[in-house]
């Protein structure tokens, strides 16, 4: 049975986990009061077409062997059969968002179980690890316009993420789903999805069953897609309730997300 997980294997532990997420985000996105703040103004006004990025890379190592634990148009002509010009739609801005995680009671930041050159000036990527050592989790965020223009409705959105397949876990299964208020944000807190997962992971001397959580909230009017993540050996995991101080531990300032609707 593995029972701990040493930092090159929870590398490669992470790398499906937080890929898949970041894949399904769009794009990828401490300990001390302030961590990350969103897009600076440069990067607002980055390109407002829609398209993938280009990942520089996987978000963590590769697997090793090592055993586990605007502006208006022309004035109309004297045309009667003309149609009265319309204005261009008002350009997006990226908002300025800051976030922060308070509870440090179960995780430090490790961003050692990261590839941070993987992820775009607009993402913002986190790892930590529990001090037992059995836990790896992520913070991933991204705010782009593909994402504010998206015809999907929060909660669709918030669903599909929530609900992503970990690519590198086998037999991966969703045991439960709950919607959640634990983060928070200026309006109070920010509704979200949060699901139980279980699978197994197989490493180079063998499989290794493990259990986690993910929670998911996508925030159209602001672009925002906002994840938390762990993963676990099974038998070492959080408790729901543990997981539940850690996500209201987390705060999004610049942000009154409410609830996802229906």
């Amino acid at each position: 049975m593995h029972r701990f997980l040493p930092r090159r294997a929870a590398r490669a532990l992470a790398a499906g986990l937080c890929l898949t997420v970041c894949l399904a985000l769009g794009a990828c996105g401490g300990r001390g009061s302030t961590r990350s703040e969103g897009p600076t103004e440069s990067e607002q006004t980055r390109s407002s077409a829609p398209s993938s990025p280009a990942h520089r890379g996987p978000i963590v190592s590769r697997r090793t062997d090592q055993p586990s634990p605007g502006t208006t148009s022309a004035a109309p002509t004297a045309d009667p059969t003309t149609s009265a010009p319309t204005a261009d739609p008002t350009p997006w801005t990226a908002p300025s968002l800051k976030f922060y995680n308070e509870n440090w009671d179960y995780w430090y930041q490790d961003d050692s179980v990261t590839n941070q050159s993987s992820i775009t000036s607009q993402g913002n990527l986190e790892g930590y690890r529990t001090y037992s050592g059995r836990c790896i989790g992520f913070i991933v965020r991204d705010i782009s316009e593909t994402t504010h223009l998206s015809p999907l409705s929060d909660e669709e959105k918030s669903s599909i993420l929530a609900g992503t397949r970990l690519s590198n876990v086998d037999s991966f299964t969703e045991t439960s789903r709950e919607r959640v208020s634990l983060v928070r944000d200026d309006g109070g807190t920010m509704e979200g999805y949060n699901i139980t997962y279980t699978g197994t992971y197989n490493w180079a001397d063998g499989a290794t069953a493990v259990t986690g959580y993910r929670f998911a909230r996508a925030v159209s009017t602001a672009g925002l897609n906002f994840a938390a993540l762990l993963m676990c050996v099974d038998g070492d995991q959080m408790s729901p309730d543990q997981w539940h101080e850690i996500l209201s531990g987390i705060r999004i300032e610049g942000l009154s997300a409410g609830a996802m609707g229906q």
